[in-house]
């Protein structure tokens, strides 16, 4: 509780001492987290009382997921998600990504406690679609994605929501992993840092708890797609970085223009074929349009994991090596 009011202090005093636009997105993001507050419930509870089969299976799961994080990944729930919360929307938040036409330097917010990060949150979409809006006026291309989890890094116990408790199990344990990491080592206005960290930590968790029930050929499907992931990784990857060297040459605007339409034709294509090759996938990534900002959005969470997955290895999969690893970086 204490911690609770000191973060709803520190939001209260940026609202004093900004302008109107600021107070605008400070003002929605509290009455989004009290919102999410405010209507958990403990799971046992719901657990109990129910009808729905479904999510009394997927609430038991999630406490044989913390005992498992806790004991194979070092990872204590410190209380989070053993609180469920229904929202009655299908997503979280709505997070606004935003980069220069010829830059792949994300712009970047600074926030209390967590620091600097390349993006901006809204728990309204029409809110995030008018910081689309106001950005793009500025000269900034944009991108918005569609968050259904976040960690508060222990600052609150985080529930589990509506807004992904559906997902197949391996989603699902990926997801709960993931932002338990955050709760577990978190470091200030570094991103990359934080997110691939998280998604190393993740896969690995997963691998284990598939093995740990007894259910190798999972593990084996599950690797498949994180395959299919890197080869994304390495299409959208190879344009970010071609893209990095275009706009940083001595070549004048226009024919950066010109040069990048050619770039993002060239990664649709890569993107199709992968498609061809799969049966299915990046749908979205080849039908919608691609800018910097989406980029920006996808590389954040995936170029460094081979760098964490390379220090579990070298700890032999003994977390408690890992995090000490991890701190001293």
């Amino acid at each position: 509780m204490k911690a609770s009011r000191m973060s709803l202090l520190a939001c209260l005093v940026v609202l004093a001492v900004s302008g109107c636009r600021t107070v605008e997105f400070y003002s929605q993001a509290v009455a989004g987290q009290v919102e999410v507050l405010a209507k958990r419930q403990p799971i046992d509870k719901v657990i109990a009382k129910t009808d729905d089969t479904g999510l009394r299976e997927r609430l038991e799961l999630t406490k044989r997921l913390l005992a498992f994080a806790e004991s194979e990944l070092k990872m204590p729930s410190g209380g989070s998600y053993e609180l469920y919360t229904e929202l009655g929307r299908d997503h979280l938040v709505w997070v606004v990504h935003a980069a220069p036409e010829l830059s792949m330097e994300p712009k970047k917010w600074w926030y209390p406690v967590v620091g600097e990060q390349a993006y901006r949150g809204y728990f309204r979409e029409d809110l995030a679609r008018e910081e689309m809006a106001r950005l793009e006026a500025d000269g900034y291309e944009t991108w918005v994605g569609e968050v259904d989890a976040y960690s508060t890094l222990g600052v609150f116990r985080d529930p589990v929501l509506d807004t992904f408790v559906e997902r197949a199990e391996v989603d699902y344990a990926e997801l709960i992993f993931h932002e338990l990491v955050h709760r577990k080592y978190y470091v200030s206005g570094d991103t990359p840092f934080n997110e691939s960290m998280a998604e190393a930590v993740a896969r690995e968790g997963v691998r284990r708890w598939f093995r740990k029930t007894g259910r190798p050929h999972l593990v084996k499907r599950y690797d498949e797609r994180l395959v299919k992931i890197g080869q994304a990784l390495d299409a959208i990857g190879g344009a970010s970085e071609r893209l990095k060297k275009l706009y940083a040459s001595d070549r004048c605007d226009a024919d950066k223009l010109v040069a990048k339409d050619r770039e993002l034709k060239r990664l649709n294509r890569e993107l199709r074929a992968l498609r061809t090759e799969w049966g299915r996938g990046l749908k979205s990534w080849i039908e919608e349009p691609v800018n910097n900002a989406r980029l920006n959005s996808f590389t954040t969470y995936e170029a460094g994991v081979p760098r964490f997955e390379r220090m579990i290895e070298e700890c032999d999969g003994d977390f408690d090596r890992f995090w000490e690893r991890v701190k001293e970086k």
